[in-house]
This record gives C-alpha cells, sequence and structure tokens, in this order.
C-alpha cells in the first residue's frame, strides 16, 4: 500500500482514527523485569508510543511505527524487513533518528524491527521536543540530544 501520492509503501493504519501530524503523545511508561509478561526479559524502562516514521534503509523508504522507546533502543514496526547490521534513518515530524537494525522478527503481517540510535537531527516543532524528552529519559547519550539554552537577551 502506497501513502497518497508520494510512492511510498505504507504500513497499514489501525480502524481508529490517526494523528494528523503522525505523532501521538507517549502513551505509558512501563517497567519490566525477568519475571512479567513471560518470555521479555528487558531490564529497561519503556515507554510505550505511537510514533508514525518514515524508514529509509539501503535506498529503501517505508512507512512505519515506533511502538516504544528504551534504553536499548527504539521499536519500528515495518512493511519490509532490514538485516541485522543494516544503517536505518527514522523521520519523525521534522526530526530524524539515525542508527543501525539491532534485531528484526518476522510478525504476522509486518516486521517488528529494533533501531539502535547513534545520532538525533531534532527539528523546532513541539511534536520534536515530545521526542526529545522521551529519547532524553531513554538514550540521553545519544548525540544530537544535548538540551541547548537560547539567550533572547
Amino acid at each position: 500500500m502506497a501513502a497518497r501520492g508520494s510512492g511510498i509503501p505504507e504500513f497499514p493504519q489501525p480502524g481508529t482514527g490517526a494523528n494528523p501530524g503522525g505523532i501521538e503523545p507517549p502513551l505509558k511508561s512501563i517497567s519490566l523485569s525477568d519475571d512479567s509478561l513471560g518470555m521479555e526479559r528487558r531490564q529497561q524502562e519503556r515507554y510505550e508510543v505511537r510514533f508514525e516514521t518514515k524508514v529509509t534503509a539501503n535506498g529503501r523508504s517505508a512507512l512505519g511505527r515506533v511502538s516504544n522507546i528504551s534504553g536499548s533502543g527504539i521499536s519500528v514496526d515495518l512493511p519490509f524487513q532490514l538485516s541485522p547490521g543494516e544503517p536505518v534513518e527514522l523521520e519523525m515530524a521534522d526530526s530524524t533518528v539515525y542508527g543501525h537494525v539491532i534485531y528484526a522478527n518476522t510478525e504476522s503481517d509486518h516486521f517488528h524491527t529494533g533501531v539502535l540510535a547513534s545520532r538525533v537531527a531534532l527539528g523546532g516543532t513541539s511534536l520534536s521536543s515530545l521526542l526529545q524528552r522521551v529519547l532524553l529519559e531513554t538514550l540521553p547519550l545519544t548525540p544530537g540530544l544535548e538540551r541547548t539554552e537560547v539567550y533572547l537577551g
């Protein structure tokens, strides 16, 4: 399925209405331990989010959905499979996260993909500020997330 007029494959949208800006506020923060959720072995807090993203890797682009962000990376659902180690760009609103794939699991109708961020280029919108706050909480050492103060004199 292609995004209207763009020629970019689009991840299927759920039956609920999508946010016109493409980014919805974080839903909740959960902390998982070894004994919660069965197979889940995560020791870090993760933030459940619903960010629409344009993913670009090796000349291919598609629309995907960021489902959570944690100290170990960003989880993205994609309509095509990427390989571990593959460089990737995630565009959300006017910001871009640069990183590489750390895992890619096949689900029924998509590929659940983990991305480790190596650098972030933040835009100036309020949506980018939201993304910055979530990334500062989960991946604080990622270059490009530094808080900047502007002197208005």
